[in-house]
Formats: structure tokens, C-alpha cells, sequence
């Protein structure tokens, strides 16, 4: 219902345009992490989604990345919760995230900073040392939900259950999550010179 209600209201041409560039994009194979997707349908559902949220929250509209989020959650959810979950993101795990000026990034790189300082002194050196800010990665695995890391989609899956678990405090979680995924690889990234 909230979805047809959303979908209903006025999307302006541009967002519209953009969004029908971007289910292109999203769908450019007929396999999404290993899951085969019926072209005409996911991208009508897609399309539903992303025009209803647009029209739905004007003052974000539609913001690339949002995309990814909606066809991840399309492949296991309907249509109206997708959008709901979409919302979820949006307007309170990531709330911020989806504005023009992506100061929320700018904080999350400062957080995560922190974060690997704290739990890995030497690996945040070593980082800095390199010129590598860790937010060049993270920037598009939370904008993303993760969708752009390489994780496996029942990894994914499982990382989205907290996140909606955790509420609230779910982009804390995801920083957490930003910085075990850096120490994972401690060893490699310790390893890697300037040429």
C-alpha cells in the first residue's frame, strides 16, 4: 500500500531518467552474486522501488547506490518490503549518507580512522605511510550496504540481518564491521609497498 501510495506521487523527469540509466547498471548481467535474475522482472520491480522511494522522500530523491540496496533486497523480499527496507536504510542507519554532500563520509572515515588506530596501531601507520585512507574502500561498501565488497551473498545476507537487528546502532556495527575486514587482511595490506 505505502509503496503504490509512493509510486503514485510526482518523481521529477530528471530523477526518473537517472534512475532508468542506473537499473541498466545494476542488472548488466542476468546474474546478481551468483543468483539468476529474470531481466524484465527485476528491473520492473527495481524500477517500482527506486521511483516509489524517490517520490516518497523528495528531499533525498534518488541517490546512485540506492540501486544496489533495493536489488539485493528485491532478490529476497517482495516488492513493498524492499521499499520499506530501503527506507530503513535511508532514513535511519544511513541516515545523512545520501546527501549531495557526503559529509556523513567524511565523519565515517574519521570513525574508522579511529577505530583501526585503536585496535591496530602499526596497521593505521603503515596505511597512512602508504597514502591509503581507509574510506576510499569503505566509502562504497556502506553507501552500499556491502553490496560492493566481495563477500559471498549469504555472507551479505547475514550482514544485512544484523544491520536491521541492530537498529539504531547499526552504523556503528557496520564501522566495526569496516575495520574487521581491514585486519582480516592485516597481513597483506602490512605486505604492500609503493612501487
Amino acid at each position: 500500500e505505502r509503496l503504490r501510495a509512493a509510486r503514485e506521487g510526482a518523481c521529477p523527469p530528471s530523477v526518473a531518467k537517472q534512475i532508468e540509466k542506473d537499473l541498466h547498471r545494476t542488472f548488466g548481467s542476468v546474474h546478481v552474486r551468483g543468483v539468476r535474475v529474470p531481466q524484465a522482472e527485476a528491473l520492473s520491480s527495481l524500477r517500482n522501488v527506486l521511483l516509489a522511494y524517490a517520490s516518497h522522500n523528495p528531499r533525498v530523491g534518488y541517490c546512485q547506490s540506492m540501486n544496489f540496496v533495493a536489488a539485493v533486497l528485491l532478490l529476497v523480499v517482495d516488492e513493498e518490503t524492499a521499499f520499506a527496507c530501503l527506507a530503513t536504510v535511508v532514513e535511519r542507519v544511513l541516515q545523512g549518507h545520501f546527501a549531495d554532500d557526503m559529509a556523513m563520509s567524511l565523519v565515517d572515515g574519521s570513525v574508522l580512522r579511529g577505530l583501526l588506530s585503536a585496535k591496530d596501531p602499526q596497521l593505521m601507520r603503515h596505511l597512512e605511510e602508504m597514502q591509503v585512507a581507509p574510506s576510499l574502500v569503505t566509502a562504497q561498501w556502506l553507501l552500499t550496504c556491502f553490496v560492493a565488497s566481495a563477500m559471498p551473498l549469504s555472507a551479505l545476507l547475514r550482514v544485512w540481518d544484523c544491520l536491521f537487528l541492530e537498529g539504531d546502532a547499526a552504523l556503528p556495527f557496520l564501522l566495526r564491521l569496516c575495520a574487521a575486514l581491514f585486519l582480516s587482511r592485516r597481513d597483506e595490506l602490512l605486505a604492500a609497498h609503493d612501487p
